[in-house]
Parts: C-alpha cells; structure tokens; sequence
C-alpha cells in the first residue's frame, strides 16, 4: 500500500515559515496518536527545528527530539530516516524508503528554490503512481 501524500503550499516565504507550519503539523499529529519523523535538510536544521517546537505554542508541550530514544520520542528532528508513520519532509529530494511510510506531508514556501524542489518531488510520485494532495495555506 503506497503513502498518502499531502503538499501544504504556503502562501508565504522564508525558512521560518515552513519551520512554523511544520511545528503546527506536528503537534497536530502528535495530539491525533501518530508518531512522526521530521527529515531536516541538514543538522543545523534540525537544531533550529527542534528549538522552534519548545516555543511556537509557549502554553503547550510537545514531546520531541532529535533521536527516537528507543521508540520513546513521538516526535523525532533529523536528516536521516528515523521511526514514524507521518514522515514530514523538509528535504530538497524524495525520502529514503518513502514508500513505506503510512502519510508524508511536503511543505513549499513561496521561495522559488523550494517550489522548484517540490514540483519536482510532486512528478516523483505522480511516477511512482501517485496522486498527492494538494493544500493551500493562507496566513
């Protein structure tokens, strides 16, 4: 059974904006019973993601890291693949075994490298015999 796979197009640009709505997605996730898998760009990514998710909702707590602890960590920040069923992806390509995840979810800003990054991966999975969804976020 393939992924389903949603693409969230932001209506603005700039790292912290994908970093916002990703920490949103998260915990949302988080509250619904998923486990998830953030796959950052790179560990500095990482670092300021997991920085993000301690203070964008201050009156709220949101269980992660940026290793799984042995299954213990919901919510897991890093560059490689990691556990869980929602894999968000923040990377510039298709995610290593992708096809195994139950839910992927791609974040596009308005930043043009970005867009171009992610119509990329959007043909990836139409090739792979996929339709995903496609979700315009409005700020």
């Amino acid at each position: 059974m393939m992924p389903r796979i949603d693409f969230y197009i932001l209506d603005r640009g700039g790292d912290d904006a994908r970093e916002h709505f990703c920490c949103r997605l998260a915990a949302r996730a988080w509250q619904q019973g998923l486990d998830v898998h953030i796959r950052t760009a790179d560990e500095a990514s990482a670092q300021r993601l997991d920085e993000a998710l301690w203070t964008f909702e201050p009156e709220s707590f949101i269980p992660h890291g940026q290793s799984s602890q042995d299954g213990h960590n919901p919510i897991v920040i890093h560059p490689d693949p990691a556990p869980g069923r929602l894999l968000i992806n923040l990377g510039e390509d298709l995610p290593a075994q992708w096809s195994e995840r139950e839910r992927i979810a791609e974040i596009i800003t308005a930043d043009e490298a970005v867009r171009r990054a992610g119509r990329q991966r959007y043909r990836d999975y139409q090739q792979a015999g996929i339709d995903p969804r496609t979700h315009r976020i409005e700020h």
